[in-house]
């Protein structure tokens, strides 16, 4: 027993907090633990039909894109998601499915799965595309600051105990440099403290390591990249450039 209440019973209120539902004029909405990339809770609409039972997103999913900037990609993604777990994807952009009341547990959990999917690789395809941009942007700044050096774009450089992939190495008559963009998020600081540490475990052979941050004030954990490699802002100057190298 805990404060009066017997496990079960804390089970049962876990379980009311994670998934409940509301009541509408046009239906009810079922509100599931299932989160989108923004933070949003994925919520089902069920309404009555001439078969039994309407279940759908609602275009949730759409907006959760849409927020993201993603439509486009949201779209080509969303017909292979609904297809993946058997449900329609129709015109309107709204994930759905029309079931007898024996299936509609089943169809609720494919139709929630197929808008999160959709939503989740609609985000990875964004984030694909804006570090795409950001080596673009670094390669661009090298070629400027180093001309006549030859720039590796995403390269592999060999650590002391690994093969570890830039995103650029440099090489001119100073010797090599080692660049990697760092986004302002704990798990990219802890990979590039990773690549860093184990070339500089090269001692004198070690190239100079320089971690190119996208929003520097709000990359976490800097001191602890900075004992690894030169820290530079990827809007930082040319001559910046150059002095870190």
């Amino acid at each position: 027993m805990i404060n009066g209440l017997s496990v079960n019973q804390i089970a049962e209120e876990v379980a009311r907090a994670l998934s409940y539902s509301k009541v509408g004029n046009d239906g009810a909405l079922i509100v599931t633990p299932l989160v989108y990339p923004g933070g949003g809770r994925v919520a089902l609409r069920f309404q009555e039909s001439s078969a039994g039972y309407f279940i759908s997103d609602y275009g949730a999913g759409r907006r959760e894109a849409e927020l993201m900037g993603g439509r486009a990609i949201f779209t080509r993604i969303a017909r292979s998601a609904a297809e993946r777990y058997a449900v329609r994807f129709d015109s309107d952009m709204i994930f759905d499915i029309e079931v007898p009341r024996e299936a509609l547990v089943a169809a609720s959990i494919a139709v929630a799965n197929a808008s999160k999917l959709a939503v989740d690789r609609t985000a990875e395809k964004l984030s694909e595309e804006h570090a795409s941009d950001q080596r673009s942007k670094l390669w661009e700044r090298l070629e400027a600051a180093f001309p006549g050096a030859y720039v590796a774009r995403e390269a592999a450089f060999m650590g002391a105990s690994s093969q570890w992939q830039f995103d650029a190495v440099l090489k001119n008559e100073n010797g090599q440099s080692v660049f990697d963009i760092v986004s302002p998020h704990a798990a990219s600081v802890n990979a590039a403290v990773a690549k860093f540490l184990d070339v500089k475990d090269l001692g004198q052979d070690a190239p100079a390591r320089i971690a190119v941050a996208l929003e520097k004030q709000n990359t976490p954990h800097l001191a602890l990249l900075g004992r690894t490699a030169k820290i530079i802002d990827i809007s930082s100057r040319i001559e910046t450039f150059r002095a870190a190298a």
